[in-house]
Parts: C-alpha cells; sequence; structure tokens
C-alpha cells in the first residue's frame, strides 16, 4: 500500500527538481501560486466525536481571477469515545473565488468556496468528496492567512469517516507580489473604474462653465464673462489684437501693431491728443498746440487739432476720447484767447439730411464735453455740421485682416468718417 505521506513528499522532490531545470515549468509554477502551512482540526459529525487536530501543507494555484487549484496533505487523527483513528490525506480542490465576481469588495480580504475530494489512509483507504467555504486575509504584498470550514461526506464512503467537519487555519506564501496577483485583482472593479473615467472623460466635453459656447476641455479660457463673445478656442475676441479682449477694450479698432495701455487706448506719451503711432513730434510739450500728425503750431490760426471719432449713427463721447478733448482743453486753458469751431461730420450710411443732423450733435456732445468735463467757456466753442460732405477716408475700401487663429476679419474705413475736428478761429 502506498504512503500518501511519502507521495507528497516525493512529488514536492520531483516538482522541485524540475523547476530548477525548467525555466518555463518554473514560470508556470510560480506565478499567481502559493505554499503554506497550516493547522488543521478533525472532527466527526455524530455524538461522541472529539476534536482531534493535526498539521498540514498546501500548494495553490490561481488559474484565472476567479477559479483556482489546490493541492494538499494533512495528517490528523479522527476519534470517538471508542475509538481513534491515525489518518494521512491526500486533497485536490478547486476554488472559487466569490470576491472576484463582485464590485466594490474590501481589498484586504476576499472570500470563497471549494469543492473537490481527498484521499484518506488509515487502517484502510478511502476517498471522501468535500464542500467547504473560506477566506483569506492579505497579511502582507506576499503573505495571506487563510481560513478553510469544510463538510467531508458521501454515502459510497465506508464508516467510521463516511461524515465529518474540518477546519483548518494556515498562512501562505504567495510567489507573485499582491499587487499583480490574479486572485487580488478584481476584473469587475477595474472594469467598472474604466467605464467611470470614461464617463468622466465624456461630461467633461459637455461641461461649459463659463457658459461661452466652448467645453472645458477645449476652452482657452474658463473664465470669459457672460455673453462675452469668444473664439473656437474660448478666447475673449480681439479684433484689433492689440492684447486687449474687446470686452475691456475702450478702444477696440486700434491699428495692428500699436501700443496700448491697459484698457486698450492707443498710447500718447506727450498727451497732445496724437497717438504716438502717427506722432511725428511725440516729445512736445504740455499743452501746445500741435496738427494732425502731432508737430507743434505755433500762434498758427486755422491749424487742425486732434479729431474725436464716434459709433456708428452715434453722438455719445467714448471713453477712448478723452485724452483727445483733455489736449484740446490744455490748449485753450493755455490760451485763453483762442476760440474754436467744433465741425462734426457723418459717413455716407443713410440720407444726407439725417447726416447732416447726427453730425451736429456730435459737435455739440463735444462742446458739452469740454465744457462739463474740463470747465471749458461755451461761448469759446461754436458747433458746425458739415455732414457726409466732407469724407476723410474711402469708405469703398475694405481693409482685411487674418488673426492670430485663423479668423478673416474686413472692415471699412466709415469709422474714420464719423468724426468731430476743430479749427482755431
Amino acid at each position: 500500500m502506498i504512503n500518501l505521506k511519502n507521495l507528497a513528499f516525493a512529488s514536492l522532490f520531483l516538482t522541485t527538481s524540475a523547476f530548477a531545470q525548467n525555466s518555463a515549468f518554473k514560470r508556470m509554477l510560480l506565478d499567481d501560486a502559493s505554499i503554506g502551512v497550516k493547522a488543521t482540526s478533525f472532527q466527526y459529525l455524530y455524538k461522541g466525536s472529539n476534536m482531534d487536530f493535526g498539521y498540514g501543507v498546501n500548494y495553490s494555484k490561481q488559474i484565472s481571477p476567479v477559479v483556482g487549484v489546490q493541492i494538499g496533505y494533512s495528517n490528523t487523527k479522527l476519534s470517538n469515545n471508542s475509538d481513534t483513528i491515525d489518518a494521512n490525506s491526500l486533497t485536490l480542490n478547486t476554488s472559487f473565488n466569490l470576491t472576484n465576481v463582485s464590485v466594490g469588495a474590501a481589498k484586504n480580504i476576499l472570500f470563497y468556496l471549494s469543492a473537490g475530494f481527498q484521499i484518506m489512509s488509515y487502517e484502510d483507504r478511502a476517498v471522501v468528496p468535500n464542500l467547504g467555504t473560506g477566506a483569506k486575509y492579505s497579511l502582507s504584498n506576499s503573505l495571506d492567512l487563510d481560513l478553510l470550514l469544510s463538510l467531508n461526506s458521501s454515502s459510497l464512503t465506508p464508516e467510521p469517516i463516511n461524515s465529518f467537519m474540518s477546519t483548518s487555519l494556515g498562512v501562505s506564501y504567495r510567489f507573485t507580489k499582491k499587487e499583480v496577483a490574479a486572485e487580488w485583482n478584481n476584473p469587475l472593479d477595474a472594469m467598472y473604474g474604466d467605464i467611470a473615467t470614461v464617463k468622466t472623460e465624456i461630461e467633461g466635453l459637455s461641461t461649459d462653465s463659463d457658459g461661452d459656447g466652448v467645453s472645458d476641455a477645449f476652452d482657452g479660457d474658463n473664465n470669459t464673462p457672460e455673453g462675452v463673445a469668444v473664439d473656437g478656442k474660448g478666447n475673449a475676441l480681439d479684433v484689433d489684437m492689440d492684447g486687449i479682449a474687446d470686452y475691456a477694450d475702450e478702444d477696440p479698432f486700434t491699428a495692428r501693431g500699436v501700443q496700448v495701455d491697459a484698457k486698450g487706448r492707443e498710447l500718447d506719451s506727450d498727451k497732445d491728443g496724437v497717438a504716438n503711432s502717427v506722432d511725428v513730434e511725440p516729445n512736445t510739450e504740455f499743452g501746445a498746440t500741435v496738427n494732425f500728425q502731432g508737430k507743434e503750431i505755433r500762434g498758427a490760426k486755422g491749424a487742425f487739432m486732434p479729431a474725436v471719432y464716434f459709433d456708428f449713427n452715434s453722438a455719445k463721447v467714448s471713453y477712448a476720447n478723452y485724452e483727445r478733448l483733455a489736449a484740446v482743453a490744455s490748449l485753450l486753458q493755455a490760451n485763453p484767447k483762442y476760440k474754436l469751431k467744433v465741425i462734426g461730420y457723418a459717413d455716407t450710411v443713410g440720407n444726407s439730411e439725417n447726416n447732416h443732423k447726427i453730425a451736429l450733435r456730435r459737435a455739440n456732445a463735444v462742446i458739452d464735453a469740454l465744457n462739463t468735463m474740463f470747465s471749458i467757456d461755451a461761448s469759446r466753442l461754436s458747433a458746425e455740421s458739415k455732414g457726409e460732405d466732407a469724407p476723410l477716408a474711402n469708405e469703398s475700401v475694405n481693409v482685411t485682416e487674418t488673426t492670430a487663429d485663423g479668423q478673416l476679419i474686413s472692415n471699412n474705413l466709415t469709422r474714420m468718417n464719423r468724426r468731430v475736428e476743430f479749427v482755431i478761429e
């Protein structure tokens, strides 16, 4: 009769020899595998039985995240009030990992079912089926604590070992580290995690925090104010490309490339009302009279002052023109005897009579601004309208430019004709 204990250790010896000589076999044995030792108790399932203890060793191999196999050897005894059986048993079980068929389970504990059979050797020999349930607790990256409760029973097995219960508690060393071991990595958790990530990314494509019509995933500026026009990248439009967005630009039509202040107004270093980009003499003294090129005019009557420009169909003096008016006011304050003729103009849009009227309103608006804001006596100012009769620029010419983000912008020169000019009388 073959001794099961000798058979178990002979198998271990042969396995070790093959393991040492064949690297492929070595990987097959060690990947997702573990070895362990255990303490075991056995007890008959009828009155008068005793609880007996023994020991055992086992080798486990995980075939997939859910299914595994285990081969084990145990040495124990079964006893009752009248008899004791010393037994060796060789066990072959299949395990079913319950934790890896559910979502959101604990990370350090798993539960499983076990089923198989054991060959028991005592005075006789018997094959006993078993069915059990167990739990594993991860002690470290390589060690597991394993508890298994099994029912061993068969009507075909001779008495007295045809019905008994076994409990084992053991420690296993895992050859594969926990972070990559199949039994400790739930594929459902990974799948649901991927789904959640994809869902978050999809939701991100439809989220538009600032309500500008460009989703956050592609928005270059997630904090544009409500109602502000933006380009395809979510950046507020800057038509004149001066670095100041149109909604904050007090002069959104400055010439391309000129220097502007924080409010988008073209710089006028000498405060003569003529912007630096067209000022031939950018360092004239404060209060000096200059022409449209910024050249100082010394005592010349009939000279033109810096012009004030208006939006379409508007007679409102914009903030961007205040510095020009300040230059005009400075000239009048420095020359108390000067009187100005304030001449309003219009573009050719609409009929001639209406254009004449709005040009006059523009002239009067400028006079009112000089009087209320700079305390210039209105008696030194006289309004006149030339309507659309004296255009400064050819309105049929369109100026087309391409912005940095590829937008094509086309503007005509009508704004140049919506103006108020000054003549020293």
